[in-house]
């Protein structure tokens, strides 16, 4: 594809999905096309984004040289497997699970990213610098506590695979090594994870937060140094993330709500997809591109299956709330 060529852009989903709108045209693309679930909603939300083309029918993405799916996780193997032939970003996770996991492994398009902004956050790329320069030394521990208390009816597993992978995609990224090695269940959303990563400890925490969020606390130890990286997410106040420590002092200036840095990052993740999709990208592999592939993804995930497998043995932490309403989204 030429590079100078203005990519014609789609976006099937109408709440995140117009994240991805501001983010496709800031990265220079012609966005031609929304779709979503109901046409009605799908012509209100065009005619406010200035989109000359929408409907509840993927076919009317077909001039689209990229698409983005910005949908419940659920649905985003279907369409996937519709989409041929495109430069394709879905919404993290792809939602791997026992079941479907060789549905997933059988897609062999090799133009499918999966969107993980937390490396993209300011704090992850300096302690992603500050190991890869040798600074903290042989792992040693990783402990990572994750709270939750959004209005949506989930399993601690389903918590655990749409907020927990957030900062696990970056350890991910950092280093190799991971095997599963126990899970223990709570009441409520209380989950207890454990891998061992390159031969050091790995514990994990999910657990019920008392005020309305997301809340991350990431502490690394090395034989050389130790840092902690924490921030969250406040549905009065928006995203922010907390200056890196390093051996409890601060080597960052941290990201305040004011900077929105989670749609920033998610930015980021948007201009690099176009760029590899224009031929423009100068040089490194996906991963040294901060990007997730479909393999890459895939990989990933796979380590979450003990986890819905442990599940699968056990009694059920809550019955959904069929009946709640939500008003907003914190992806």
């Amino acid at each position: 594809m030429n590079e100078n060529k203005q990519l014609q852009a789609g976006v099937i989903g109408g709440n995140w999905g117009r994240v991805h709108v501001a983010g496709l045209r800031r990265a220079g693309c012609h966005v031609t096309a929304l779709v979503a679930h109901d046409s009605t909603l799908a012509s209100t939300i065009a005619a406010e984004e200035q989109i000359p083309d929408c409907g509840s029918d993927i076919a009317i993405l077909r001039s689209c040289d990229l698409v983005t799916i910005a949908t419940p996780t659920a649905t985003h193997l279907d369409f996937l497997q519709r989409l041929q032939n495109k430069t394709i970003l879905c919404e993290k996770p792809l939602g791997l699970t026992p079941e479907n996991r060789f549905a997933f492994t059988e897609l062999m398009q090799k133009n499918i990213f999966i969107s993980y902004p937390f490396l993209h956050l300011e704090c992850s790329k300096a302690l992603t610098n500050a190991i890869n320069n040798g600074e903290l030394g042989e792992l040693r521990r990783i402990t990572l506590v994750v709270g939750v208390n959004l209005p949506y009816p989930k399993t601690p597993v389903e918590w655990f695979v749409e907020d927990v992978v957030h900062p696990f995609s970056l350890l991910f990224s950092l280093f190799d090594e991971f095997s599963f090695q126990g899970v223990q269940f709570g009441e409520g959303n209380n989950l207890s994870v454990q891998f061992l990563c390159q031969g050091a400890l790995f514990d994990i925490l999910l657990c019920d937060w008392p005020t309305p969020g997301l809340h991350f606390d990431l502490t690394l130890v090395g034989s050389k140094n130790a840092y902690q990286l924490g921030g969250g997410f406040r549905p009065e106040r928006g995203w922010w993330f907390n200056p890196l420590l390093a051996d409890d002092l601060p080597i960052t200036q941290g990201e305040p709500t004011a900077k929105n840095p989670w749609i920033e990052a998610n930015y980021q993740v948007i201009a690099k997809i176009v760029a590899r999709a224009q031929n423009s990208a100068k040089g490194g592999s996906i991963k040294e591109c901060g990007l997730f592939d479909l393999q890459r993804a895939c990989q990933m995930e796979q380590l979450f299956l003990p986890l819905w497998e442990a599940s699968a043995h056990k009694e059920q932490n809550r019955t959904p709330d069929k009946t709640a309403s939500f008003r907003w989204s914190v992806r």
